[in-house]
């Protein structure tokens, strides 16, 4: 099941892009990860200090993410 999900204490968004077991995990940069299925499919992207902002930029499915970010309720700043 895709969705975003936020922890506020941890300052962490979580938006899941499909299912199956993460086989590695891709840092972007210092905020963003994607986490990878064994077939090299994105299954998730972490974005860390969410509430500064979310960069989409350089990243896979950004206008998924985006609306999944948008269906959650969650009200960050996104820079695409």
């Amino acid at each position: 099941m895709t969705g975003a999900t936020y922890d506020a204490e941890a300052d962490v968004l979580y938006v899941k892009l499909g299912d199956g077991d993460i086989a590695r995990q891709v840092i972007v940069d210092d905020t963003r990860i994607l986490d990878c299925s064994e077939d090299g499919g994105v299954a998730g992207v972490e974005f860390v200090c969410a509430s500064e902002g979310i960069d989409l930029r350089d990243i896979p499915f950004s206008q998924t993410v985006e609306s999944l970010i948008g269906e959650s309720g969650q009200t960050f700043k996104i820079c695409a």
